[in-house]
């Protein structure tokens, strides 16, 4: 009886841990695409304040991933088996030891919360597009300061080759 209520328990929380990878991930991709709204206007203040953000918010990310491995152990070890080394090993343990619907909900938000972290790599790119950008144009910037010119042609294999002239 009470290891029903100890896996009950452990159920409800690796079900809580997935509400809050949501939660989290979705602050992350806020902050993600605050970071690009930052970049865009030149902020470089504000960009600094969302990088530190960002900076905490994947340190909670890391301390609720321990915690969804220690909770994955646990339920493990109360069941008697093996740890589950895949999110559907644990959901199937889940619907093999009577807790259907916390299976059906972290799955549910396991779908949600691949969503938001493809949301988040999308938006990722867009910075990454936009910082070479912006490096690539400081950099023909400071070499126009220095008398350099560069510009680009083509040669007669459609292939680019770079000119200098000083």
């Amino acid at each position: 009886m009470e290891t029903n209520l100890e896996l009950s328990l452990k159920a409800n929380e690796f079900r809580k841990l997935w509400h809050l990878f949501c939660e989290r991930h979705t602050d992350l991709y806020e902050t993600t695409c605050d970071e690009y709204m930052h970049l865009l206007a030149s902020d470089i203040d504000l960009l600094e304040q969302t990088i530190d953000e960002k900076s905490k918010i994947l340190i909670v990310i890391s301390t609720l991933e321990q915690q969804r491995n220690e909770a994955t152990n646990d339920i493990a070890k109360l069941l008697e088996v093996k740890k589950p080394e895949k999110l559907t090993e644990v959901i199937e343990l889940l619907k093999a030891n009577n807790f259907e619907q916390i299976a059906m909900e972290v799955e549910k938000l396991n779908l949600v919360l691949l969503d938001i972290i493809d949301k988040i790599q999308t938006q990722n790119k867009k910075n990454q597009f936009f910082l070479n950008k912006a490096i690539h144009s400081l950099r023909e910037l400071k070499e126009s300061f220095s008398g350099k010119t560069n510009f680009n042609t083509y040669s007669s294999s459609g292939m680019t080759k770079s000119n200098n002239t000083y």
